[in-house]
Order: C-alpha cells, then structure tokens, then sequence
C-alpha cells in the first residue's frame, strides 16, 4: 500500500473541500474524529457475525470494503489536520507491526472508537491508531490491494459529489 500516495491523494480532497465550502482557518479535527467514529459504527454493521450474538445475519465484506475505505479517507484527513504526516512519519507505518496482538474485529473497532473519543492532536498516538486501523484491514481480511483500489474509487465518488454540491 504506497501511504505516501494516499495521504497526497486526501489532501488534494481535504483542500478542495475547505476550499469550496469556505472552511479555511476552521479546526475540522472534532468533526472528523466524529465522522470517523460513525464510519467505525457503519463498518461494524456489516459484520454481523462478529458481533451481533442475536443475528443470524451474515458478513457482507463488500459493504464493509466499502465502509472500510471511508473510515480511511477520515483517519487519513484526520493526520493531515493535525499535520503528523511527512515522508519520516509514513516511513514509521512500514515498520509497526499492523495487526493487533491478541485482539479481534471487535475489541479492535471498540477500541478505535474508545481512542478517538479522546484524541486531540498527539502524533505518536495517531501513528499507532493508523496501524491499529490497518491491522483491522487486515484481520477482517481485506487486502492492501483491496484497499487502495476502493480507497481510489470512492475517492473519485466523492470529488463528483462535490461537483455536484453534495
């Protein structure tokens, strides 16, 4: 997964949209953080069998792909507002370990929420949350390749969005 490529790729959005809706100087990282704390929510609505003891419903992964990827396009804004990301810091991502020990599907999205409740600004945190997140990728079993390629289309679907005054 090139990060590097990504978090450019946000930041083209990111400005596009502050710029298009005036936001310049405005501190978006509580609406963000919210924003990707309801995507967590959204994606663990699609895997019901990971958490849902009194469903019968089934996972559907492509919905959760889809999911997925928005909580990353906000997790990726989110390093851009608090301007943690250089080539130094997504060189650090290639080195951590993505996948959580001991933890599951659950814990880890609880734990992700649980941690952004409180997030403010601090780098070293960020990093470890954005591993943490891959490493969720990864368990639900989403490839990198996956990944980039939704990531890159949903992308496109949102410039269009505002195109269109979305």
């Amino acid at each position: 997964m090139n990060l590097s490529k990504l978090f450019e790729t946000q930041k083209l959005l990111d400005n596009r949209i502050v710029d298009e809706h005036n936001l310049h100087g405005q501190d978006l990282l509580p609406q963000k953080i919210l924003a990707l704390q309801v995507e967590l929510g959204e994606l663990a609505n699609e895997l019901p069998e990971v958490f849902k003891f009194w469903s019968n419903k089934k996972n559907d992964y492509d919905k959760a792909l889809k999911e997925y990827v928005d909580c990353l396009h906000f997790i990726l804004s989110i390093g851009l507002e608090i301007k943690t990301i250089g080539e130094q810091k997504v060189e650090e991502f290639r080195y951590w370990s993505f996948i959580p020990h001991n933890e599951d599907v659950v814990t880890t999205i609880s734990s992700l929420m649980m941690s952004f409740f409180t997030f403010t600004d601090d780098k070293e945190k960020y990093v470890m949350l954005f591993c943490q997140f891959i490493g969720l990728g990864e368990m639900i079993g989403f490839t990198p390749e996956q990944i980039e390629k939704s990531y890159y289309t949903k992308n496109a679907i949102n410039h269009t969005r505002q195109d269109n005054k979305y």
